[in-house]
């Protein structure tokens, strides 16, 4: 447990360190890669921000830490929103009641914190955006014909299967639990799209599994499974991304560099500060809300998504038309016009 004083120097050694740095953001996410308990994570600087990670934070911790937060007008706070944490039961002893935590930092800091941007993101999510970005890199933009290997079904297994799928991908698979595996493994070709010939396929056998596909993506939370035993099964492996970091054994990491096989470990960090930026410097562009306005007698003008009827005239703002989309016609598609506002409203 990390001690509301401790929170305080580190943010107090922070602001002296980047006195240049306008505010201190947390990021607050979760790890199984060493214990439970929190701990201090990395810290990144965002232009005039400093991010500052913590893993693992608990309810009791994050309502211990509110009046360090507010001390230091903290403006923005990025919570993990997967509850990844066991519930904890303790007795409070002036009331002698049973107390229950439910892992829920989010509820927590919104009930606690409501002054401050609390934004969830989803670390499921992000290490699936950040596992595609580097397949992208070392196996070109078009990943179609490809064949992939997942060791693991969990969360980011199982969404990485059904995202390199609908790509074209075909995905070898294994998992501890066959009958659960073979359950996803059956959902995902069951809900792909007819015309996507590649399929997901699931191996009793890990060795197997690693045999199948010259790229695997370790997403697994097995504890050293695959170990220097292995080293031959991936002397034809162009690459080699660790997710779950917990897979590998030290010795297999220590040797696995004295082949060809290129070894990554997989590093949300930068996916997670282009989403922090995203959050904090949102990009310059008008938003156009769903709308409808009155423009003649028998003409609707919509835009934004507003579902039309028949009739109605789609442009691209209905409250300054520039350009004119199309009409929906009696079925409720468009029949398309693709003319500027000026033009089409002088025929009309």
């Amino acid at each position: 447990m990390i001690e509301k004083e401790t929170i305080r120097e580190v943010l107090n050694n922070l602001r002296e360190a980047f006195n240049n740095c306008n505010s201190i953001i947390l990021s607050l996410s979760y790890s199984n890669e060493t214990t439970n308990k929190s701990y201090l994570g990395g810290v990144r600087l965002i232009k005039s921000n400093i991010i500052l990670s913590i893993i693992n934070v608990s309810q009791k911790e994050l309502r211990d830490w509110v009046e360090v937060i507010k001390e230091f007008n903290i403006e923005y706070i990025f919570i993990d929103i997967e509850k990844k944490l066991p519930f904890e039961f303790n007795l409070d002893r002036e009331s002698q009641k049973a107390n229950i935590e439910y892992s829920n930092i989010f509820a927590e800091a919104t009930e606690r914190l409501n002054n401050i941007k609390i934004i969830p993101w989803s670390s499921t999510e992000l290490t699936g955006i950040a596992a595609m970005k580097i397949l992208r890199e070392e196996l070109g933009n078009n990943l179609s014909g490809n064949q992939i290997t997942i060791i693991g079904l969990g969360a980011i297994g199982y969404q990485l299967a059904l995202s390199l799928i609908r790509e074209g991908v075909k995905v070898n698979c294994y998992t501890r639990d066959y009958t659960k595996g073979l359950i996803k493994i059956n959902s995902i070709n069951t809900i792909k799209s007819e015309y996507t010939l590649a399929s997901c396929n699931l191996y009793k056998s890990l060795r197997t599994a690693i045999l199948s596909s010259k790229v695997l993506l370790e997403c697994s939370s097995s504890v050293k499974t695959i170990n220097e035993n292995f080293l031959e099964d991936f002397q034809l492996h162009k690459l080699i991304i660790d997710l779950g970091k917990q897979a590998f054994s030290s010795s297999f990491i220590d040797k696995i560099y004295n082949i060809e096989s290129k070894f990554i470990r997989l590093d949300i960090s930068n996916t997670l500060c282009e989403f922090i930026c995203s959050k904090i410097f949102p990009p310059d562009f008008k938003k156009i809300e769903p709308s409808k306005v009155f423009y003649s007698k028998d003409i609707n003008l919509i835009s934004g998504g507003w579902k039309g009827l028949p009739g109605d005239i789609v442009v691209d703002n209905a409250k300054d038309p520039k350009f004119v989309i199309g009409t929906i016609n009696k079925y409720f598609n468009i029949d398309p016009i693709y003319k500027s506002f000026n033009g089409w409203s002088s025929l009309n």
